[in-house]
Parts: C-alpha cells; structure tokens; sequence
C-alpha cells in the first residue's frame, strides 16, 4: 500500500488555520461559474465523447456478429466511460455552470447504463463530507487482499450499481432527499429498460442485445472502479489528532486523503479534472480548466509552510505498479 504523504498532525491549532487561509487566499480567483470559452471546451468534450458512442454502437449493430463488432462496441465503452465519468462534475454543477440541466443531463447519460445518477449525486455530497474523518463515507474503498481484481474485474458496472443502491437505502435517514433520487432513478432506469427489451425482443435480437450490455457493462465498470481506486484507494484514514494538538482540518484532510495523477492538459480535460482529484475535493467549486493551476498554487502554499504534498502517482497505470492497490 502507498502510504498517505501527509499524516501527521499539525503542532498547533494556529499554524493550521493560518495554513487553510494561505490555501484559500491561494485559489480565491480562481472561483466562479465557468467561462464561455470553459463551456465551450465541456461541450465539445460531450458531443465528441457521444458521436464516438453513436459511432460505437451503430457499429456494433450494423457489423455482422465477430470481432469487428466487438472491437467497435470496446471502443463505443471507452467512450461511455468517460461520458460517465463527465456526469462527477456535473454533481457538483460545474461542468457548465447550469447546475439545474446538468442534473438532468447527468440521468439521461447514467440511466441507459442503468446507473443510479440521482441516488450517486446524494451520496457523492455525503463523501465530500465524510471522505478521511466518519467510516459512513459512501465512496470509502474497503480493504481487500486483491482490490483492482475483485472491484476491476468482477464487480465491474453491476457491483458499483448494487453498492450505490444498497448505499442509497442505508444512508437515507441522513440525507431525505435519497428517497425521492433513489425513486427517480428506478423509475427512469426500469422505463427506459423495459422500452429497449421490448424492442430487441420485437426485432428478434434479444441475445445480441444481451451481449451488447454485457460488454459494455464489464467495459465501463472496469474503467470506473479502477478511477475510484486510484483516486481514496489507502489513503483514507480516520483523522483523529493526538493529545495536545490540533485536529486536521476540512480542506488539509481532503489533500491528504485523495491522490493525484500526472498528465497533460488533454488527460485533464478526458477526466474532468479528477487527475487533480486532491484540489478538487479541497476546493470542489473548482471548474475542471482551472484545477491545474490551483494544484500549482497550493502546492507552493505547502512547500513554503513545509508540509507534505499529496500523493502523486506518474499515471494511471502506475497505481498497479506502485501498490495503491493496497
């Protein structure tokens, strides 16, 4: 397991909160709705990602049944997956600054996966909150001998989905409103499905269609749960500070507790941001563009006050090598 990079607790309670407000005073600018060109830049990531999906599927289903087909649909779950992974930014409203559409962007992506975005979007408020400090955390990664195996490759898709659902149900005394998502959500998810079946059925096409979703399914599940393990995977702890000193605070724990990823403008871009995932579950307001720049910012904060940096992993596929796994 990569050890977290900063776990040991502030000697003061003054040093702490001036070190919070040097990180605020650092990134103050930085705030506000996206900038047109921003939005401009998040929508062409939508309709490019989307016209691959179409491109994908019509693919699949125009393709006599083989591996042309296959290696289509492959490339149509790619796609997918980072159409998915757009909807985390849309959570929190700032993928285009249009927090009421994007919500319901986010369900007309997500439900034809049959993703829970509603109950997801709830519970994803709950984890910016809980994520280092209370074991209720909804996106806390449990420990597991083999993780990238069991949460990779046989989880996939259908166990993120079960574990939303069955999240959505236990933490429903907490936040009310995962009643009305968690409705929502079936409902959208059973229509939508129910319409499809009875096309492929009509068609005569029922297992081709069963095919089609599976491969998706194992596709794009893979490529999730491998990002939410590279992202909190042994790094949460519980903070707890030691007699005589002063507790981690909010935005210290958030750097400490999540892990970044090495890459240029166009990995951050595909990501939305979530390569700089320690800025952002530090300052979540933050616009996807503008994480870069914070994390530099913050960082130098940290090296002149002599605090450890988050942890960084050169790539993606370095978490394998490097044990963040656990």
């Amino acid at each position: 397991m990569v050890p977290p990079a900063a776990t040991i607790a502030p000697p003061s309670r003054h040093r702490v909160r001036e070190l919070d407000r040097w990180l605020v005073k650092a990134v103050a600018d930085l705030h506000g709705p996206p900038s047109w060109a921003e939005q401009l830049a998040a929508a062409g990531r939508l309709l490019g990602l989307s016209l691959l999906l179409a491109a994908g599927v019509a693919g699949y289903w125009l393709l006599p049944v083989g591996l042309a087909g296959l290696l289509v649909l492959l490339l149509a779950g790619v796609a997918y997956a980072l159409l998915l992974i757009a909807t985390h930014k849309m959570v929190h409203g700032t993928f285009l600054g249009w927090r009421s559409l994007e919500q319901g962007l986010g369900c007309l992506l997500s439900w034809p996966m049959a993703w829970p975005y509603a109950t997801y979007a709830r519970l994803h408020r709950l984890h910016h909150r809980w994520n280092g400090v209370d074991a209720r955390d909804p996106e806390r990664t449990h420990h597991q001998p083999h993780p990238f195996a069991s949460r990779c490759l046989l989880q996939g898709g259908v166990g993120l989905i079960l574990e939303t659902a069955a999240q959505g149900w236990r933490l429903r005394a907490v936040d009310p409103r995962l009643d009305g998502a968690r409705r929502l959500d079936g409902a959208g998810v059973i229509l939508l499905h129910s319409l499809l079946l009875s096309l492929a059925i009509d068609q005569g096409v029922l297992w081709r269609y069963l095919l089609f979703w599976i491969v998706l399914e194992r596709v794009i599940g893979a490529i999730v749960q491998y990002r939410g393990l590279v992202e909190h995977h042994g790094l949460w702890h519980q903070a707890d500070s030691r007699p005589g000193e002063a507790p981690l605070p909010q935005r210290l724990r958030q750097l400490a507790t999540s892990r970044d990823v090495a890459g240029g403008p166009w990995l951050n871009a595909l990501m939305g941001g979530l390569p700089h995932h320690s800025t952002h579950h530090a300052f979540p307001a933050l616009a996807s563009a503008r994480l870069p720049e914070a994390t530099e910012r913050l960082h130098a904060v940290l090296r002149r006050e002599g605090w450890p940096l988050p942890t960084r992993l050169g790539s993606y596929g370095a978490a394998l090598g490097r044990g963040a796994s656990g």
